[in-house]
């Protein structure tokens, strides 16, 4: 899988305002180019170039202030997405989702006292690191990455599932299994190493200069996977930040959560409230390595 630049959004490309501390497109063409790219196109669409959107308005991208901006800008972009999109025809089971949510999480430390939905999932560790995988009962996701401080590797990686369980012959429910300590589920080892060979593509954007939002179908059936490289500190003696803000669809009820493993042959999963050991977080909470024709996925 290779990016096309048709996937990609210049947002600086497109006009905005900052009233009241926010920034707001004014030309219209913003959030079509989004609706299009996720639901007549591949699937996936990359929006970059906040950090020069930012500057525009007498604001620094690494700045706390600025970089705060950016996001609430880039996850307007996201909702106003879904005021436009019927999810029903991406979903391949009726779930009543009631609302989209923003989460704030470390993209290199460990989480700790974290729930994405208060109403159906109990407070835990967690770890944003993973192998190639889905976000559970969510037909669209976005995460929006950077600016990242003292950070090597962390590159988001989208995954062609779709195109891979097209050509393999390969069921969406066989290509999936549960993923200790997580509601994701993950790529089943058998399946992940070709996929990533020949059905994968890194990100290819600068996270330590600019804010990135890459949006998925995320669906199962249907959809992409991701994942990421593993990140590192650059230098071990100063700290280190990758912040991530996810966005996803939600829903009030734990019932619609079991309604969605079921259609996949799968039981709700009960994760721990601590992270998970060393063998389960070497199989499905680190990161890729290098993706493409030549390698696969390999471990660093």
């Amino acid at each position: 899988m290779t990016f096309s630049q048709d996937a990609i959004i210049d947002v600086s490309a497109h006009r905005t305002e900052l009233v009241d501390g926010r920034l707001r497109a004014v030309d219209g063409t913003l959030v079509p180019e989004l609706v299009r790219l996720l639901t007549t196109g591949a699937g996936v669409a990359v929006c970059r170039g906040v950090a020069d959107v930012l500057t525009h308005h007498g604001l620094d991208v690494h700045d706390e202030r600025g970089a705060s901006v950016g996001r609430d800008y880039l996850e307007s972009l996201f909702r106003a997405f879904g005021e436009r999109v019927d999810v029903a025809p991406f979903s391949p089971v009726a779930m009543d989702y009631d609302r989209i949510a923003g989460m704030d999480v470390d993209g290199y430390n460990k989480n700790t006292h974290f729930t994405p939905n208060g109403d159906h999932t109990t407070e835990r560790e967690f770890l944003t690191t993973k192998c190639v995988h889905f976000d559970a009962a969510t037909p669209f996701i976005g995460n929006i990455y950077g600016p990242n401080t003292n950070i090597e590797g962390g590159v988001p990686v989208v995954c062609d599932t779709r195109a891979y369980c097209r050509d393999a012959g390969v069921a969406p429910a066989d290509l999936i299994e549960l993923m200790p300590h997580s509601f994701n589920v993950a790529v089943k080892e058998e399946h992940a190493g070709r996929i990533l060979a020949e059905h994968a593509s890194a990100v290819d954007v600068d996270l330590s200069a600019d804010l990135v939002m890459v949006v998925l179908l995320n669906e199962v059936d249907g959809g992409l996977a991701h994942a990421g490289s593993e990140p590192r500190a650059a230098d071990p003696a100063e700290p280190a930040r990758r912040p991530i803000r996810h966005l996803e669809y939600q829903f009030a009820e734990g019932v619609e959560l079991a309604k969605w493993y079921r259609h996949y042959g799968l039981e709700v999963p009960r994760p721990g409230s601590r992270v998970p050991d060393e063998a389960a977080r070497e199989r499905y909470h680190r990161g890729i390595g290098p993706v493409g024709a030549q390698g696969g996925e390999t471990r660093r």
